[in-house]
């Protein structure tokens, strides 16, 4: 079985941890291992570049704490650890460097690919440490991007081959999430949580049997559990509602995992890794779960942009003009609403919030409002069915609702409301739309 596994932050964020880890991708087969750096690290390796780019200088209680993190992990893990600590060594030597020459981005980039690069390279010691033959990749020689930002996946496809040539099943291959390199050969990543996706296009480059990602949760669930008591995993679900789920908040998978798999059929399995041989949840082209209320996600951070002109009436190539504002700031649309003199929409990346509204002034009158919230229904909610958007909105009878997205599929509907409601939308939907047969 040519698997790929994929494990998080905190899934290697301790010796003990990883030696779980090792028995894990021993029991499964893993011909890949795709691991995150170990908890803590990437926030930490962040707030040093904040301060760089602050001017503050290098924080040195950050690398301090860092170092005695993965001392103290290679002083517990490995026998031998004249080799493990001295890559640290030069790690943390490394960043220290990039931060006495810091010169912009580039050198943000290259900080914050340490965590990935050390924690694998530790990994793989204890791997051959158990008696097995491993291999650690550097995927920055593999996965890299173009110019427009999009992982070249023939380039990935063909540089993991020419790695894997001549190796035998029993090898072990252990890599690096989230990081890559751009179209100019510097060190970049795939954003935050790219992990995930970096173990699907590995997946998909290598024709995976199947890919699994390992957290700490048993599989996706109805709702988020940091928010809402009595929520349960979900078993089986199909891509489509898990790529719904992941695009509007559901923290256990990022959203960009899911279109390489499903685009060769690839399964997706979620585990939990403090609970190996609990079921988590499995992800296929089709699904046989014909609940109404599948589950329920939120996604933070939405700005919302409204337009309101007279030019829009029994107009075409409105809408148009609209969208290529927001093409030109590369900026995606979550949800839009029109009206026959209104367009209402919603982004979740403010970046370049200013400069859209001053270019979309001159089409009317604009305003935007952000700290809204996205909440997202997931399940058979196709229009056949009755009473489906009064059962939604009747659950969250006290909240404002300022959108509603339905129809565009016949499984979600998206409303948006102000953040400082969202906890209680999420237990009002899951105290309503959910029964004790939905557990089963």
């Amino acid at each position: 079985m040519n698997k790929v596994l994929k494990f998080g932050g905190t899934s290697v964020g301790s010796a003990e941890n990883m030696k779980k880890v090792a028995s894990i991708i021993f029991e499964q087969g893993a011909r890949f291992t795709v691991l995150s750096a170990m908890s803590g690290t990437t926030d930490a390796l962040v707030a040093i570049n904040n301060a760089l780019a602050e001017g503050k200088g290098l924080l040195a209680d950050k690398i301090e704490m860092l170092e005695e993190k993965y001392n103290n992990c290679i002083n517990s893990l490995l026998d031998d650890k004249s080799e493990a600590l001295e890559r640290a060594e030069k790690c943390f030597a490394l960043i220290r460097d990039l931060a006495a020459s810091y010169s912009g981005v580039s050198t943000q980039k290259a900080i914050v690919a340490q965590g990935e690069l050390l924690t694998s390279a530790i990994f793989s010691m204890y791997v051959r440490q158990c008696g097995k033959q491993v291999v650690l990749v550097d995927i920055t020689e593999a996965m890299r991007t173009t110019e427009s930002g999009k992982v070249d996946t023939a380039h990935l496809a063909e540089a993991l081959k020419k790695v894997t040539a001549g190796y035998g099943d029993d090898v072990f291959f252990v890599t690096q999430g989230f990081i890559c390199r751009d179209h100019n050969g510097e060190l970049s990543n795939l954003g935050r949580g790219g992990s995930d996706y970096s173990a699907a296009l590995i997946g998909a480059a290598t024709g995976a049997s199947e890919v699994q990602i390992w957290t700490d949760i048993d599989g996706m669930h109805n709702n988020d559990p940091r928010y809402v008591e009595g929520t349960y995993p979900i078993r089986r679900m199909s891509f489509t509602d898990a790529a719904e789920l992941a695009y509007f908040g559901a923290k256990i998978l990022h959203p960009s995992t899911i279109q390489p798999c499903k685009e060769l059929d690839i399964p997706v399995k979620l585990k939990n890794t403090l609970e190996p041989h609990a079921e988590g949840t499995t992800i296929t082209s089709h699904s046989d779960d014909s609940r109404k209320y599948l589950a329920v996600a939120a996604k933070d951070n939405i700005t919302v942009v409204r337009i309101c002109s007279a030019n829009m009436l029994m107009a075409y190539g409105f809408l148009r003009r609209v969208f290529e504002v927001f093409e030109k700031y590369r900026t995606p649309i979550d949800m839009i609403t029109t009206s026959q003199v209104a367009v209402s929409l919603t982004i979740d990346d403010d970046t370049h919030v200013k400069s859209i509204i001053e270019e979309l002034s001159s089409f009317g009158n604009v305003s935007y409002q952000s700290g809204n919230s996205i909440i997202c229904v997931v399940g058979d909610l196709a229009a056949e069915h009755p009473g489906l958007v009064s059962d939604i909105l009747g659950s969250i009878d006290n909240i404002p609702v300022k959108m509603v997205s339905y129809g565009a599929s016949n499984r979600s509907v998206a409303l948006l409301i102000d953040s400082e409601y969202k906890i209680d939308a999420l237990r009002s939907l899951n105290a309503k739309l959910f029964t004790t047969a939905d557990k089963q």
